[in-house]
This record gives C-alpha cells, structure tokens and sequence, in this order.
C-alpha cells in the first residue's frame, strides 16, 4: 500500500481533495496533510511518502521550494503541483525540478486520478528498480570479498604464452592446484565481448557489472559441468569447460550462449558478443585462444552476437571453409614473412578458381577479413600507411568484380603494408586517435560505435583497449570531457545555465545538474555563484 501527502495553506482546500476521491480503492492506506512547507517536511521526515499533492503559491516557502528540498535529499516522491494561476514561468519550473504533473485549480477530480493513476505506476517501477539496485548491492558485496584464485593465474599465464609452453610446466601446475586436468586434457574455450552498456555507469561500477556478467556465464554457460569463468588481461571473459563439454554439440553451446546474450541484455543492461573456439588439448589452448582474440579485435560489422569457429555437423554457420584462416596469416605476417604469406595467397586464389558454387558475399567476406588483419597488424605495430588509410586502394566493389580483381588487390595490400614496415613511419595510437575525434564531437551525441568506427576497432575491443591505457572507462572519459567544457562555459560566460545543458547535448537540466556536480563537487548554480564571488575555482 501507499501514502499520500496532501500540502496546501488552504483548510478547505485540503479537505475538498482528501474526500474527492477515494484513496483507499486507488491503494493508499494513508493520506496526510500538512499548510505549509515546513510541516510537509516535518510528516516527509516521518514517514514515508509516495505521493505528494502541493499548492505551488503557499506563505513562507512555496511548493517549488519544498520539492527543491525533497530533491536535494533524494526522497523518491512523485509530485503534483496545484496552483490558481496559469502562469508558465511556474509550469517550466514545476518540470525543471521533476513534477509529474501541473494543475489549475479548481481541480478535476476525474484529470487528478489519472494523473494520481500515473504517478502510482511510476511509484512502481521505482520500486522495480531499487529491487535490481539490491540485487546490484550483492554483486557488488560478492565482488568485494572474492579474491583472485591461483588456478585463474595458471590459466592466465597459459593464454599468455602464445608459443607453446613446456608440457612439464604445464603438468606440474595442474597438479599442483588439485585438478585432474593434464596437459593432454580436453577443454572447450569461449570468449565473451561486451560490446556496451545500455546505460552510463562509470568505471567501479563497470567492473562491478562485469563480475556479475562472469556469475551469470558461469549459471548459464557452463551450469553444473566442470570448468571455470575468468577475466583475462585484456578485459575479455573467458569460459573454459573441462572433458571439451562431453558429449555436446556446437548447436547446443550456441543455445546455451543465446540464452546469456537475452540474460545479459535483459537483466544486466549490456550487449555482449560470444566467440565459441573448438575442442583442443590444454596444452594447445594458447593458439585457440589467439586465433579468438583476433576474430573479436577484426569483428568490426558486429552482425552476429554469436561467432563460431568452427561449423558443426548440422550446418550451423561458422567461418566458412571457402575462406582463408586470417589469423594464421596474420601470424605469418607479423614477424615480416611477407614472401611465404604472397605463397599462400596464390594457393588460396587457385583453390578459390575451384570452387563450386562461389557467390560475390564470400569475395566480399575476403576483402574484409583481409583489410582487417593489415589494420589489426599497423595497429599493432603503430605503423602509418597513408595509402591504405587514405583509401587510396580500390573499394570493396571495385575489388570483388572477379576472382581476378580480388587477387591482384590482394597482392597490392601486401605490398602496401610491406611498404609502410619499410619506412617506419610511425601512426597516431588509436587511443590518442579516440580522444581528437571525441574532442571534436564533444557537443554531439557520440556513441561508442562510431568512435570505433573512426579508428578501424571493434567497439568492446576499444573500450578494453582504452580502459587498459588510461586508466579510465571510455565513457567517464567523454563525461568528464564534456563537463570540462560545461566548466568553462559557465565561468567565462553569461549563457544561461539551461543552454549550457543544451548545447552539450543534455535535455534534462536536472541529470546536467547531477553530472556536473559529481565531476566538479557542487551544482552549476552554485559552481557559477562561486566564480562570480571571485573564489577562483577554475584550475
């Protein structure tokens, strides 16, 4: 049930309202009252209210004050203003500061118990949301007491040794942590990328939402079989099931990992992309687990939310056979064995002349995946190659005309990116790349993707990338960006603090306020009454 608080200076007022409708059958179990701001606060202090109906012009101070004062100590009440006049500058003032609705007395009473009806529902969902917020709490209860275990570390390490490491090592380890696992054990390896998040959370909360995404991939993916759910260094989660899976299918891990992408999107506010590997030796993981890397740093059209490897016997789509396996190009490519790469390249095009059924969607698959792996590599090896970046090659269509066209392309990039090793010249970073275009557009509404986009990443890659290097979430980093401008703005000049808010793309006056104050210690009002006094805030 709900309580309602009934504030006007007007006795008869109150009483009219209070017996218009009834309460009880709308689900309030307590109405109060109060004649002016100050006993409102005194009954709000005492008890729990839900609803509050307020006069606006009131002695003293009036309802625009007293909901000021609810909003600066963060009672969750849905209000509704009344009032006698039909003045706007009160109407743009009750919405600044959140009122549901705004009334001209004498009131409807039908009008006030739809909008009450309305308020209600909202009540509602506030309710909904703090459930989640406690749920949040646990996560975040669970993530502080958990502590790193040591057979994370070992599985760390063995991803981080691209080469094959020493089959001693690895058995020693094994058995060291109590497993029955050897080297010659079976696992079977999924990557998940988180892509974005559906709403803005900063960088502790952000990594408090991961451990609860790593909790639910565990319930999810692997159930009740034997394995283990970790982070890797680059912010990847990794699922590794021991036995390879059993007797399971490439199909039903794809049901399994659909089911923690609907999980992820419906009750942890994020997108997340699964990279399923294939069956292989522990002592082999290390290639798998590259070879999963460079599928999720080059997935950049994002069009699936689950990549396979490998296809299964039902025909599920995987990387079809009729392409190339860019990562091992790649691998070939990276220590300079650019001659044994323009090898394979011809041996591909000869097989490709053969092939029965070939379509242009499989040519177009080769020029991205080509043009990915030379981007991924300059990446890499922070190399400049203007002709290439400058589209100074031919397009996609011009390319992918004829078998023909693709290979002399083909050819053309090797000697391109050859050409940019040789001379050194070395690229802008893609982080300092991400900061100018985020510079540029700071008074835009950027997304994640189409910065991405700009430096030729994936957009989870990006984001792991960027929090790796600085230290700090790609999103905090455009806020913080932007309310350094917002700063600026206010000091050294007489905008209006609502064009500020506007002009950096912010529509809500109140949400500007709440983000400027938790950059900068204060809200603009009082940060803009500070520099006017001469108190030099400003660094």
């Amino acid at each position: 049930m709900y309580s309602l608080l009934i504030v006007d200076d007007e006795f008869y007022a109150v009483n009219g309202i209070k017996s218009g409708l009834d309460w009880s059958v709308m689900g309030f179990s307590a109405v109060y009252e109060a004649y002016d701001g100050a006993m409102a606060q005194e009954v709000i202090g005492n008890h729990t209210i839900d609803v509050m109906i307020c006069d606006i012009e009131m002695p003293g101070s009036s309802g625009l004050e007293l909901l000021e004062w609810i909003n600066e100590r963060g009672y969750p009440i849905e209000t509704i203003f009344l009032t006698c006049h039909s003045n706007f500058s009160y109407a743009q003032k009750a919405l600044q500061l959140g009122s549901l609705n705004y009334l001209v007395k004498p009131v409807d009473f039908i009008e006030l118990e739809s909008i009450v009806v309305k308020a209600l529902n909202n009540v509602v969902r506030e309710q909904e949301a703090s459930h989640v917020q406690k749920e949040y709490h646990k996560y975040l209860e669970l993530w502080e007491a958990r502590r790193p275990l040591m057979l994370e570390r070992f599985w760390q390490e063995l991803l981080d040794h691209r080469s094959r490491p020493a089959d001693g090592w690895i058995d020693r380890e094994l058995a060291g942590y109590g497993t029955e696992l050897t080297k010659e054990s079976r696992v079977f390896p999924v990557l998940v990328s988180i892509e974005r998040w559906h709403k803005e959370i900063d960088t502790r909360d952000e990594e408090i939402m991961e451990y609860a995404l790593r909790s639910a991939a565990k319930e999810i993916i692997l159930a009740e079989r034997p394995g283990i759910v970790f982070q890797d260094r680059e912010g990847m989660i990794v699922i590794l099931a021991y036995g390879g899976g059993g007797e399971r299918t490439i199909r039903q891990w794809i049901a399994d990992c659909e089911a923690f992408v609907q999980a992820c999107a419906e009750y942890f506010f994020s997108t997340v992309t699964c990279y399923l590997g294939k069956e292989t030796e522990v002592r082999q993981l290390g290639a798998m687990y590259g070879a999963l890397q460079y599928a999720e740093q080059n997935n950049v059209r994002r069009n699936r939310q689950i990549v396979c490897y490998v296809e299964d016997a039902s025909g599920q789509a995987g990387v079809t056979d009729a392409l190339p396996d860019f990562y091992e190009w790649a691998e070939l490519l990276e220590p300079g064995r650019i001659e044994p790469l323009r090898e394979r390249v011809r041996d591909f095009f000869v097989r490709l002349e053969r092939e029965a059924g070939l379509t242009v969607a499989t040519l177009h698959a080769f020029y991205h995946g080509m043009l990915q792996m030379v981007h991924y590599l300059l990446h890499k090896k922070r190399t400049a190659a203007p002709r290439l970046q400058g589209g100074q090659l031919l397009d996609k269509d011009a390319a992918t005309r004829s078998i023909l066209d693709l290979q002399a392309w083909a050819e053309q990039v090797l000697e391109t990116y050859e050409e940019a090793i040789q001379s050194g010249q070395q690229d802008e970073s893609p982080i300092d790349k991400a900061k100018r275009f985020i510079g540029e557009h700071l008074k835009e509404e950027v997304s994640r993707e189409q910065i991405a986009d700009h430096v030729f990443l994936n957009p989870g890659y990006l984001s792991r990338l960027f929090k790796k290097e600085t230290g700090e979430s790609l999103s905090d980093y455009i806020l913080r960006e932007r309310m350094a401008l917002a700063q600026n703005a206010l000091a050294y000049s007489d905008e209006p603090i609502s064009k500020v808010a506007r002009s950096l793309g912010y529509n809500s006056l109140s949400y500007f306020g709440k983000t400027f104050k938790r950059f900068h210690g204060m809200n603009p009002q009082d940060y803009r009454k500070s520099i006017d006094a001469g108190n030099g805030l400003l660094p």
